[in-house]
Parts: C-alpha cells; structure tokens; sequence
C-alpha cells in the first residue's frame, strides 16, 4: 500500500505523482574542517518521470545534475524557513536515473560536527546525524516525507583513524583505511537515513546486537545493555520476526538531542542512558520496538505520528510488564499519565495538539509532534486490548504487522483495518473521542499501582507539613523518584529544595530525569545558588526532553528570565541545531 501524499502532507514539496525514488546510491565524503559533507548521488526512479521533478532541500550546495550523461536543468527556490528550498529539475524526458553533485552546509539541520574537546576520549571530533523529522533534506535532496520509502548503499570517506557507521548493513572486510561501504536492503523513509563517525569502538552482545561507543565509554555501555538479546526475544514474541538483521547501539556525545532515534539496525543513543544501575533501559526497549511500530510500518505523514509512538509505547508496555514484573509497569502507567495530563493542560485540554489525529496544514513537524502521540495513543490501544482480550488483540497486532510491513499508513487505513479485524472495538471503545477529539477520555481500566501510591502518600504528608527521611526515600525504585519531583508542588520552599537535593542523592544518582525535574522545581522556587549545576547541566546535556523544562522554566519566571536569552548564547555553540531552533522558539514566544 503506497499513500498518495501530493495534497495530504504539508511538511514537504514533493508532488509524488510526477514519481517516486526507488533506490539511491551514495558516495560521500567527511570534511571536518570544513564541517560539510561532499555527495554524489545518484536516483533511481520507480517508473520514468517527464516534465518536472521536485525535491526538498535546506541549504544544499548543488553543484552539478546529469542524466544519461547529459546535463540536467534545473533550478533552486528561494527558501521557506521551515520546509527550505524546493529543487525542480526540469525538461525530463523519460528519465529513471539521475545523478546529483552536492554538499551539506555547515548550518544543516540534520549533522552536528562535535570538537574533539566535547567527546569522551578529548582527541578524535566526532559526527552524527538526525534526520527526524524533515531534516533528511539538509544531507541530500529528496522526497523528505515518510510517505516515500527508497533502498540505498552509501561508500563513505572519513579521516584515517576515525569509524564511520550508518544505519545499514556494512560490507565487513570492505573498510580500508577511512573507507567504509553500506548497503540497507529494506526500504526506508528519508528521516531512517542516518550517518556517524568517531573514534568507535565495538562490543559484541549476542549474534544480532552489540554497541558501539568511545573507548572510554564502552565498558559501561557493554554492562549497561548486556540484556539488549533478551529484549529482542521478547519483542519477537508480541511483534513478529525481526526484520532488519542486526540491532546495534550507537552511544552518542552528550550533545545529542533526544533519548534515542530508531535508526534502523542501528539505534543512536544519549549517553545519559548510562545509568550504572540498568535504570534507563526502557528506552531500549522503545526504541527495540520502533524496529516493527515505526520502522516496519510507517506513519504516512507526521500528522499520523501517533502510529508510530502510541503503538511504540504500547509495545514498549507490554514488554517492560514481562521483564521488569507488573509492579514496575503499573509505576510507570501511572507517571506517563500524570507527565500526558500536565502537557494537555499546559497546551490546553481543548487544543487541536491533543488529538492523535493532528491537525493537517501545519508545516512544522518538530512543532507539532508532541509526546500526546506516545502516551495517549498507547492509552487508546490499551483500551481497544481491554475491548477484546489479550489474547484476540495479540493476535491482531501478529496480523498487522504482516499486512503492512514496509508500507505507511495513515490513520484512516489503519482504523479500517481495525473495523475490519476487531469490529467489537467499536462498540466498547469510543474510537472517534480517543483519535479526532481534544483532550483525555476516561480510561477503563487504569492500573492500580501500589508503588505509586507509596508516593502519593508521601506527597500527602509534605502537603501537610511532614517532609520525608532519608530513610523513607532510600528504597525507592527510579520511576518513584521521578514521580515524587512530578507530584511536588512547583513552587516549594528554598530550604526543602536543599533538603530535597540531599537527601534524593541527586548529584549521586546523575540521572537527568531526576535533574530535570528538581532544576524546574528550583528555578520556580527562587533557590538561586542552584544556577551555576543548571548551567553545567543545560551545556553539558543536549537530550530536549531534559532541558527544555529548565529552560521554560527561567523564561516564565520574574527573577530568572533576564538570564535566559544569555545562558542561551553561551551554550549554543554546544548544541544540535534542532535543540537550538527549539530554545530559539522559547525564546522568540516569550518576546526575549
């Protein structure tokens, strides 16, 4: 099933129904003086196009355009701030093969150059990319929609001394010094394209994983996602064959700017994931899962977003529940629930943003996508697994993941296949409220949890004057933590900020969930001897997720929005430009 996207998807100037991209094949090189990538690149169609051709682009250097041997025609738009410059080759007469000549800017969207000094080892820089959500534009020109799916091989050139690794499959004995061959057989959406190089090195799991990291670091990751096979068996079990040969692990800089990407064959990850306790490793298993609910099958545009992360977190749920034992599951249900009501309420319970469904003229996908998608639409499914019995709604999501696999879907396909499979779904679930309405409907069968409400009562008795001991928090598993710095009033006295801080272990813990929550609570609160550990960590850390509370907090708080705009300046030069445009956008919102 292709999706006809021409008039659907407004993130992209692809009219796909001049064609579509097939396959491309790559050959790239690393310049890290100059931070850009040198490409070449050559097209090959799904069927012959004549007349035009559109691609995107952002900041792309094109250099040269041929077919057949011949020069091609073409010309570069002038550029939309969000969705860049449409490249138009023209005058295409029966054309299934084109070749490219171009390079990267160093302001791309998608690449972050990294100074040796930033890495763990200090000596080698280091590259990576990502592409999610319509970034894929500023590496090569292409139908950067996911709508389109294409195969590719790549020859890739970095510095001797330096690994190059993409999210393919390595030709192994290929690689002579600097020189790194790729080829990804399955087909993929532009924002799967995805590209590093480092000093790497590598250790091996079991016979389909293993990670690769700085030297430095790859001890601790090799303990930390030692039980990256077994996860694997699991997700098989709920999901399908694996699809995708290898599942391997790249542990990024700090800089990176989310938990993980679902690259496929080859999540990137933050290094805050590195915990020393095994704490993290649900984002393993997220991202594990995208391999099917993402990878597999493919939200046909980013106002389907849900497709991917609702069923991702749903998948994520159901495998964390035979792991780590219901108790943990039922810990978490009840903190994403919590984290899902305080977002809608801060966007509004009646904003459009809350539907699973988003809104469909909205060009920004990085605006627009929100974490709604995840929980909420994990929420849906879970009830339509309610609706029916684990045991029928297991053996749908067998059944989809056969139907569709290698397609994208739009939320419509995807509810006709649902009718279709499990009608009773639609007499027990009021699927219109849940997927085209704002806000949060009741959910039927909410967890109990008992580790949480060890938490609430907690949070009851600081309400009425009794702080915790030292002795009370000990215990306490990661996700009660979180949720007691979630339940914590935003604004809370200086001294119980300090007291908090100690008796926690935070600076101990280094978890940046845990610092992300607490730093919000001390800017709120005024405790101002706090900011030089913000800073540290607002530099230092580039995970969104963790630093954009902080930092919304200082802007809409009197005594901390003056230090905003300067912080920023001082730490941008650190940072991917997608967290960049982010902290801008805070920025420009709040009139700073």
């Amino acid at each position: 099933m292709e999706t006809s996207m021409t008039s659907q998807d407004p993130t992209t100037y692809s009219d796909l129904e001049q064609g579509r991209i097939r396959h491309i094949d790559f050959h790239i090189r690393a310049d890290f003086s100059a931070r850009v990538l040198d490409i070449e690149a050559t097209y090959h169609m799904q069927t012959a196009v004549n007349g035009s051709l559109f691609l995107d682009t952002y900041r792309l250097n094109i250099k040269d355009a041929q077919a057949n041997g011949r020069p091609l025609a073409w010309e570069l738009d002038e550029e939309d701030e969000v969705l860049g410059s449409r490249l138009q080759l023209t005058q295409l007469d029966t054309v299934d093969k084109f070749t490219l000549k171009f390079s990267t800017s160093p302001e791309s969207r998608a690449l972050q150059w990294i100074d040796a000094g930033q890495t763990a080892g200090g000596k080698h820089p280091f590259l990576f990319s990502q592409c999610q959500s319509i970034h894929a534009r500023s590496i090569f020109p292409c139908q950067d929609t996911p709508s389109v799916r294409f195969t590719y091989s790549a020859e890739v050139d970095v510095p001797e001394g330096l690994r190059a690794v993409m999210a393919a499959e390595q030709s192994i004995g290929q690689e002579r010094s600097g020189k790194f061959v790729f080829r990804m057989p399955q087909p993929i959406p532009s924002y799967l394209f995805a590209i590093a190089a480092g000093n790497l090195v590598f250790h091996e799991f079991g016979p389909r994983t293993g990670v690769y990291a700085e030297p430095e670091t790859i001890e601790a990751a090799a303990w930390e996602f030692a039980e990256n096979e077994i996860k694997m068996t699991e997700a098989e079990k709920l999901l399908g064959p694996y699809m995708w040969g290898r599942y391997d692990l790249l542990i990024l800089p700090p800089t990176f700017p989310y938990g993980g990407m679902e690259n496929p064959r080859l999540t990137f990850l933050t290094p805050t994931s590195i915990l020393g306790t095994r704490g993290q490793t649900s984002l393993i298993t997220h991202e594990l899962a995208h391999a099917w609910t993402g990878n597999l099958i493919t939200n046909a545009t980013w106002q389907d977003f849900w497709l991917n992360e609702g069923w991702t977190t749903y998948a994520e749920t159901r495998i964390t529940e035979v792991l780590e034992g219901k108790d943990e599951h039922d810990l978490r249900d009840a903190y994403y629930e919590k984290s899902l009501l305080a977002l809608m309420e801060r966007m509004g319970m009646d904003s459009p943003h809350t539907c699973l469904k988003l809104p469909g003229k909205e060009k920004d996908a990085d605006g627009f996508t929100t974490t709604v998608a995840y929980y909420k639409g994990c929420y849906f499914l879970q009830e339509c697994e309610f609706a029916v019995g684990r045991r029928q709604f297991d053996a749908f999501i067998q059944k989809y993941m056969k139907r569709f696999q290698f397609q994208s879907l739009t939320t419509e396909g995807f509810l006709d296949f649902l009718k279709t499979e499990l009608p009773d779904v639609f007499e027990k679930v009021d699927v219109h409220r849940w997927v085209y309405e704002p806000g949060m409907p009741e959910r039927k069968n909410r967890p109990k949890s008992r580790l949480y409400q060890e938490v609430a009562k907690t949070l009851s008795d600081y309400e009425q004057g009794r702080r915790p001991t030292r002795q009370q928090v000990a215990g306490w598993h990661r996700y009660q933590v979180m949720s007691f710095l979630q339940g914590l009033p935003k604004k809370i006295a200086v001294e119980d900020c300090r007291y908090f801080e100690e008796i926690l272990e935070l600076e101990k813990a280094n978890d940046g969930a845990f610092f992300s929550a607490f730093y919000t609570i001390c800017i709120v609160s005024g405790y101002e001897e706090s900011m030089p550990r913000i800073e540290k960590f607002m530099s230092t850390v580039g995970r969104m997720l963790y630093i954009f509370p902080i930092f919304r907090a200082m802007i809409e708080t009197d005594w901390s929005k003056g230090l905003a705009r300067p912080l920023f300046e001082r730490i941008r030069h650190r940072h991917h430009q997608i967290t960049v445009k982010g902290m801008e956008g805070l920025l420009k919102k709040a009139g700073l």
